[in-house]
């Protein structure tokens, strides 16, 4: 029968949780998506806070790591020359397919 080494599984479950290798929510989207979202999250006016604001952003694609995830950012600006300011660097940090990168007139 053969008998289990308490110290060496201990050593692989410190080793395991140093380097990250364990399953969390962070490590299932990919540390540099949840930074990316929040970035993102930050430069942009929220609709619900800017209701006055006539014009509306969207852009959506999907961001590399691991795993490659699918983001959406919707914005409200006062105009169509905000919009397309806010929009162009966004779009850019779509580091995979660009599926949507619109400013249209909000409705």
């Amino acid at each position: 029968m053969k008998t289990f080494n308490n110290s060496a599984f201990s050593v692989v479950a410190f080793a395991v949780a140093i380097t990250g290798l364990a399953a969390s929510p962070v490590a299932a989207q990919g540390v540099g998506t949840a930074f990316l979202i929040a970035e993102v999250n930050a430069e942009t006016p929220q609709c619900r806070d800017y209701p006055e604001f006539g014009f509306v952003g969207r852009v959506s694609g999907i961001v590399g790591g691991s795993p490659a995830r699918g983001v959406s950012f919707t914005g409200c600006f006062p105009s169509i020359g905000a919009c397309e300011a806010w929009k162009g660097p966004v779009s850019g940090k779509i580091s995979g397919r660009l599926i949507q990168s619109s400013c249209d007139v909000r409705s």
